[in-house]
């Protein structure tokens, strides 16, 4: 949730690491998003995820995707689906999957916005759990986002 310095990487510019506790949905089989604040005059060129740890829940759950788009947009323009948990075939890096970065050159936010990062749980296999029950999971998504006018 913090802007990367030089030293910390040279291509992202922005980054949010959410753990198995962030997590605050309580129903069965219900999606959560979380949002990342994009200003006024700034161009997202690209998207990426590390999976630290796959998540996993305290009952018989065995699925857990991520898309992450914009809000109110394209949501899933930055990375489509990809599996998290650990029973499931999780991805350890995903980078510029969605249709806003695989082969263009980003998505310019005129007005403040925000990047949709989505979780959904069970999402065929029928076991039914709710994200509070995540009990283990770690994930760092980074952001190249560009300020178009950085003299304003």
């Amino acid at each position: 949730m913090a802007k990367l310095s030089n030293q910390e990487n040279v291509y992202f510019t922005d980054e949010l690491v959410l753990k198995y506790s962030d997590f605050t949905e309580s129903t069965d089989d219900t999606d959560q998003t979380f949002t990342y604040a994009v200003p006024a005059g700034s161009l997202v060129t690209a998207a990426s995820a590390h999976l630290r740890t796959a998540f996993d829940d305290s009952g018989a759950g065995d699925e857990l995707d991520v898309i992450v788009g914009v809000t109110g947009g394209d949501v899933d323009g930055l990375l489509t689906i990809a599996q998290l948990h650990t029973d499931g075939t999780e991805i350890t890096y995903v980078a510029n999957t969605g249709a806003l970065v695989d082969n263009e050159n980003g998505t310019v936010f005129a007005a403040a916005g925000s990047i949709a990062v989505t979780f959904s749980p069970n999402t065929s296999t029928g076991q039914s759990y709710a994200l509070s029950e995540l009990n283990a999971g770690e994930i760092v998504f980074r952001f190249a986002i560009i300020d178009l006018d950085p003299n304003a």
